[in-house]
């Protein structure tokens, strides 16, 4: 690559362009300017393939709400997070978000986006062609076709579709393309230790970085794009300029952490001219390439307040809406989260009185016929100062402080979640088909899970005061320095972020594209 050489100990560069994590986004803006002349190194953690010692590098600690191990949550790859093989052979969530999630709402603070929907729309068309999926109106017209008339009566009122694409592309196939570019030059386990400023403390002079044999790398971009992830975005900002910190005048690096509120909610109790089969569509079957879902309309979301929340209703063995199976689901899945999950002997309780249950759960993996639909929630988290991403305690095998992250919660949250099922109560019970059985308890036993969806933790805003990057990824105050992923989202919705991770990538490489001539 032009502007490379050999230092003393080590190797230099010098880029227009220097990307910091090599995950959907960062693989995105790379493969958007190659070809066009413009030098850039992508500089990636991990190797090729998920490594166990690699993932190592992303051990941390939390507290708060249980959540998974961090180092288990992401992927230290080329590829990123989408980088183990089950997310690209069986696909991947793809959807983008609803209109109003782009908007100011009377229940939340700074939650809105400084563009709308309809801005992000071309960039969404892009991502669209680029992950090899139908136009979402077409997949929408083809999933409804399935739809029975019951299922569709569902639809027209206060409830509407929610339709997920699951593309099968794997990020990892662009090492084909991207290592033998002549403009694109990667360095794989490559650890970027420290972003330096200048004497003026508003332009990136350098970044630094180490390989496993402890040689150093320094780079001296023009222009550097951080794409490390929802919580290493904010890691490397709070540990940056010598440990100074980037960004951060207004102490918002890290804060408004959000993740997904999924759990199993409880199930629906059909009316007896109702089967399972009228209503076997909101959910993925199988490995199909399109699944739907359900979600309450702008209009009553905006009336009665609530977030946005994806309703899937999941046939399922009847024994599943017994205590006993679901706590013994949570307790296969707390070693996995820290802190502990507390009530652990509730749930010890409930699977020896759930015995019988448990006995039915395993007699259906030989006879698996649905007996109910077991409703589970997707829910979006509100923006939450308190929710946040720290520099913890402990420290990496480099001597950096590894990222604690406070996984907090409002009652907004979790009643939002009770508003969404309590309004496909209603459309139920008012067509006649059936009622839903709550079952969570979420001040106790019921294990609110994550989906390794990490938000917000560089929000995006209009106002230097109020957010870390401006509306094109910007960091505020640095004038060559942006970021990318999922950490820019100012509010969540209820769609995984990948599809809108990629269009805000696509509309950034073209923002970087002409700034490059002008730097």
């Amino acid at each position: 690559m032009d502007g490379s050489s050999s230092v003393r100990g080590g190797e230099e560069f010098s880029p227009d362009l220097c990307i910091v994590g090599a995950g959907p986004a960062g693989i995105t803006i790379a493969q958007e300017l190659d070809r066009l002349g413009i030098s850039v190194l992508l500089v990636e953690a991990g190797g090729l393939g998920v490594e166990a010692a690699v993932q190592e590098q992303s051990r941390g600690e939390s507290d708060g709400y249980p959540l998974h191990l961090l180092h288990h949550s992401r992927v230290r790859a080329f590829g990123g997070t989408l980088r183990p093989s089950r997310l690209w052979d069986e696909g991947w969530a793809a959807r983008p978000l609803d209109a109003i999630d782009f908007e100011e709402r009377a229940r939340l603070t700074d939650a809105a986006w400084p563009f709308r929907l309809a801005d992000l729309e071309p960039f969404y068309e892009r991502a669209v062609k680029l992950c090899g999926i139908q136009p979402f109106d077409a997949a929408s017209t083809s999933w409804y076709q399935d739809a029975s008339d019951t299922a569709r009566s569902l639809m027209d009122g206060e409830l509407e579709p929610m339709v997920f694409q699951f593309p099968a592309v794997a990020f990892h196939d662009a090492w084909t393309e991207l290592s033998a570019s002549e403009d694109v030059h990667v360095l794989l386990h490559t650890r970027v230790t420290d972003i330096e400023l200048d004497a003026t403390g508003r332009r990136v002079r350098r970044v630094n970085a180490v390989r496993p044999d402890g040689s150093r790398v320094s780079v001296h971009p023009r222009i550097v794009v951080i794409a490390t992830g929802g919580i290493e975005n904010a890691r490397l900002l709070l540990t940056s300029d010598r440990g100074r910190g980037i960004g951060n005048t207004h102490g918002l690096v890290g804060r408004y952490f959000a993740e997904r509120l999924s759990f199993f909610a409880g199930y629906v109790d059909l009316t007896d001219g109702t089967s399972i089969e009228d209503l076997d569509l909101f959910h993925r079957p199988g490995l199909s390439e399109i699944g739907g879902g359900l979600r309450v309309s702008d209009s009553v979301q905006r009336e009665e307040g609530f977030l946005n929340c994806a309703l899937f209703l999941i046939p399922r063995p009847a024994a599943v809406t017994s205590s006993g199976v679901r706590s013994l689901a949570t307790l296969r899945k707390s070693p996995d989260r820290r802190p502990r999950v507390h009530g652990m002997w509730r749930h010890m309780r409930n699977v020896f009185t759930g015995l019988p249950d448990l006995a039915g759960m395993a007699l259906n993996r030989f006879a698996s016929r649905p007996q109910t639909l077991a409703l589970r929630v997707q829910g979006e988290q509100s923006p939450n100062p308190e929710s946040r991403v720290t520099l913890g305690r402990g420290r990496d095998d480099l001597g950096i402080p590894v990222a604690r992250v406070t996984w907090a919660m409002t009652e907004l949250d979790r009643s939002s979640t009770r508003s969404a099922a309590d309004v496909l109560d209603r459309s139920l019970r008012d067509r006649g088909l059936g009622s839903v059985q709550w079952a969570a308890h979420l001040e106790s036993t019921t294990l609110i899970e994550g989906n390794h969806h990490h938000l917000g933790t560089t929000r995006m805003h209009e106002e230097a005061d109020r957010g870390v990057v401006d509306p094109e990824g910007k960091v505020y105050g640095i004038e060559n320095l942006y970021v990318a992923g999922s950490s820019v989202f100012p509010s969540h919705g209820a769609s995984n972020p990948t599809l809108t991770i990629i269009a805000l990538a696509l509309s950034l490489a073209d923002r970087l594209r002409w700034l490059v001539d002008f730097m």
